[in-house]
């Protein structure tokens, strides 16, 4: 479980989250499900495990195709 974890919306205010433990519960608590998310820089997937004081960026999910 990760304390102070940094999660910001693509536009939005960063906000600091206590008791998370994966990506998912990131998405959870900041209300976007189908989002996409990167933890300090790098892709990430729902079940990632987090960092003390790791840093959650959410994007909407972009469609791809020709």
């Amino acid at each position: 479980m990760a304390s102070k974890v940094t999660a910001q919306v693509l536009g939005g205010s960063p906000r600091v989250l206590d008791d998370v433990f994966s990506v998912a519960d990131v998405k959870e608590e900041m209300g976007v499900p189908n989002h996409t998310a990167t933890v300090n820089g790098e892709p990430a997937d729902d079940d990632e495990g987090l960092d003390d004081y790791s840093f959650v960026n959410l994007a909407p999910a972009v469609k791809g195709g020709c």
